[in-house]
């Protein structure tokens, strides 16, 4: 198939310029032509069509092909010029070549011309394609956000730019002239501080020829600061000058999102403080530093708001948000720069202070702090005061990890608060091996569950202003053994309380894991299988003594136990598989159980009573006794803490409020029980007052459920003669 090909043809012969087409149309082309003979006519071809080739004759009347090229040339068309001549010599023809011919062909040899015009046509794609990928790059250079660049450095020691794009107005403030005239305008912007850095990479990437990297700072003649990156090929050229063909990009945007980034990853987002990742590099600095220089020293001391949670949950999160952001501020108030305030979670924060004197300097710092919260803040139009258990630790060399400064800290932090809040307390070993105990404690515990370890034992509750009270039997006292007068009082109930036989350390108080039980949720998983072990235990006496048994198993709930949504379920399904009413129960909660959240708390009391199981309210007087609550509890009955009973003295303080509580009890309709019971006295002085119920050692201690149906039996209980000075229940 045929080629097309425009050609124009500057010939004054139609017989030659009709055997160029033929030997054309011989060599695979299709030619579609026009033939002109004069400078002006040519200007006309060249402005009016598009021209694959111009062929042209040497000689024509009144013109010739030095014009005629001349003219091509003007028109800034890259066409291809061929040369076509019967007459030119050498000489000429090497001429014509050099003044921009492209190729000459003798008449005489026309069939050379196919395959002239074919190379030339490729040759002026081949430009065209190049041009097209100039102005492209060019393009691409003045909208690219930086500058394009060739930089030369001379064996003579000068330097120069050899090519600079428009980028250098935005990037550097100047324009290619005056970079292209001075290239030091340039280099006088790079930071102080990064100048070495630049000179270092630049050398070693002249001496490798290897390509040049380097991030650096700009300070512009605006007096702007930006980070640019430059980015270059090397080589070396033929007169030892190296060259660096690169581009300059701006990147201080990146750098600012990689500055955040880091910061956002080693900082608390609430308050900006450090958090515990930018803590624990800090904290290993320390204890490094402290194992090279003897007489460095440091502490950490590890804060915890007491009551944040109360806050929180009155005034709202907002509010909260605002407390920690207000006391982050408090704290860096107190801090020298080389000291760190971290906050690590929730109302956790935690301070190191570095290269102290002393202990004697963290506490001062400590004491500062606590006086300052001291201080009402203003939270939602609201006063409120503040406070804060601290625990200190004193770095050592024997320190090697963070983390063990954190744990012991934390201890000391939780002593503080378990003791006395608003207090701070300094670590020292013996609370690191009761937190071994303690976390060894807690692994027995939940082995426990797995094993079955845990029993109930059961203290009775008695009647002791009933009828049945005043009879007297001789005896043989379960404690002592010994004979003694042992006077009858009608036994009501019990009070299931729950024990651990451990397999190596024995019996196990209830004083001693209850609150590790607690803090760790474990309380739900033993209140439960309490719940429904007592219940069974009771149905099975019920079932085993055929009549009536209007006793009362009393089970006390944990504060763990009020706030799980399964409660009432769980009561519903041991009531059905037990097949006790619940009216053979009392569930008893404590008044600290009952501020936490009062209206949920009265409506859970209250479908407890639907289904006529009574309430105790546990330890009265000893919590928040208030009667903004009390009156509105569906409680039954309320049990006088041991610690009045045991203080009792005729007319002093604990008598009043036994008497107090009894008086109130009456006016609201409640019964009163007393436990720690032990002496004679007692019992007579809570008779005199009016206490309905007792419980206590001078009745009974806890009992298995062996020597319990024994008493089940009966429905008496002896009080002995013997009196009793430590309750352990």
């Amino acid at each position: 198939m045929s080629e097309p090909l425009n050609v124009l043809m500057v010939e004054d012969s139609e017989t030659d310029a009709m055997l160029v087409i033929h030997e054309l149309r011989r060599g695979g082309f299709n030619p579609i032509w026009q033939r002109v003979q004069t400078a002006q006519e040519l200007h006309t071809a060249l402005n009016s069509s598009t021209w694959d080739a111009i062929i042209s004759d040497y000689r024509l009347p009144g013109f010739n092909a030095f014009m005629a090229l001349k003219i091509a040339k003007q028109s800034q068309k890259d066409i291809p010029f061929i040369l076509v001549s019967g007459t030119i010599g050498e000489v000429s023809a090497v001429e014509m070549m050099k003044a921009g011919a492209h190729d000459y062909v003798m008449k005489d040899n026309l069939n050379r011309l196919p395959v002239a015009v074919r190379r030339e046509l490729r040759d002026a794609q081949v430009r065209a394609e190049r041009k097209q990928a100039q102005n492209l790059l060019q393009t691409l250079a003045s909208n690219i956000p930086g500058m394009i660049y060739s930089f030369v450095y001379h064996l003579n020691g000068s330097f120069d730019f050899e090519y600079i794009s428009l980028g250098c107005l935005d990037l550097l403030e100047l324009t290619p002239d005056e970079v292209l005239e001075n290239a030091s305008l340039c280099f006088a912007q790079i930071h102080i501080d990064d100048r070495a850095g630049f000179g270092v990479a630049a050398k070693q990437s002249a001496q490798t020829l290897s390509p040049f990297f380097y991030e650096w700072r700009l300070a512009t003649p605006s007096g702007k600061l930006k980070w640019v990156q430059a980015s270059a090929r090397s080589e070396c050229r033929e007169n030892g000058d190296i060259v660096w063909h690169g581009v300059l990009l701006d990147v201080s945007d990146r750098k600012q999102a990689q500055e955040l980034i880091i910061h956002n990853a080693l900082h608390d987002p609430l308050t900006d403080l450090p958090n515990r990742t930018l803590l624990v590099e800090r904290l290993e600095l320390a204890i490094n530093r402290a194992k090279r220089v003897d007489t460095y020293l440091y502490a950490v001391l590890f804060l915890d708001l007491d009551r944040f949670k109360v806050i929180n949950d009155s005034l709202g999160h907002l509010a909260g948000d605002q407390l920690l952001k207000t006391i982050a501020q408090k704290l860096k108030t107190h801090l020298r720069e080389v000291d760190l305030v971290a906050r690590i979670g929730g109302d956790e924060f935690v301070i190191l202070l570095e290269d102290i004197s002393g202990i004697e300097k963290a506490i001062q710092i400590t004491e500062r702090i606590m006086t300052d919260f001291q201080t009402a803040l203003i939270l939602n139009d609201s006063e409120v005061v503040i406070s804060t258990s601290i625990g200190i630790v004193l770095g050592t060399k024997d320190y090697s990890h963070a983390s063990d400064l954190l744990r012991d800290a934390d201890i000391a932090m939780y002593r503080a608060k378990a003791q006395d809040r608003n207090s701070y307390k300094i670590f020292d070993i013996e609370m690191h091996t009761q937190a071994v105990n303690r976390l060894t404690l807690e692994t027995d515990i939940r082995k426990a569950l797995e094993r079955e370890e845990f029993v109930i034992y059961y203290q009775p509750i008695v009647d002791i202003l009933g009828d049945a009270y005043g009879g007297q039997s001789q005896g043989v006292s379960r404690e002592s053994g010994r004979e003694s007068q042992m006077q009858a009082v009608r036994l009501i109930g019990f009070e299931a309380l729950v024990r651990w036989q451990h397999p190596t350390r024995g019996f196990i108080l209830p004083g001693e894991f209850i609150p590790i039980a607690e803090e760790t949720g474990l309380i739900v998983q033993i209140d439960r299988w309490m719940f429904y072990t007592a219940c069974q235990q009771l149905a099975t006496w019920k079932t085993k003594f055929t009549n009536d048994l209007p006793l009362k198993i009393s089970i006390n709930l944990s504060a763990q136990d009020i706030r799980q949504a399964r409660l009432l379920e769980d009561i519903d399904q041991t009531l059905a598989k037990t097949g006790l009413e619940g009216d053979f129960l009392a569930i008893e909660i404590t008044e600290s159980m009952l501020i936490e959240n009062i209206s949920k708390t009265i409506d859970l009391l209250t479908q407890l009573k639907a289904r006529k199981i009574q309430i105790t309210i546990d330890d009265f007087g000893s919590g928040y006794s208030s009667l903004n609550y009390l009156h509105r509890l569906p409680a039954d009955n309320l049990k006088i803490d041991r610690s009045f009973v045991n203080q009792m003295q005729e007319g002093n303080r604990n008598y009043q409020v036994v008497s107090t509580i009894i008086a109130l009890s009456n006016q609201l309709g409640l019964v009163v029980i007393a436990e720690g019971i032990e002496t004679s006295q007692q019992l007579q002085w809570l008779q005199q007052l009016g206490c309905k119920f007792g419980q206590g050692y001078l009745f009974s201690e806890p009992l298995s459920h062996e020597t319990a149906e024994a008493l089940v039996a009966s429905k008496t209980v002896y009080l002995s003669s013997d009196e009793y000075g430590e309750q352990m229940s």
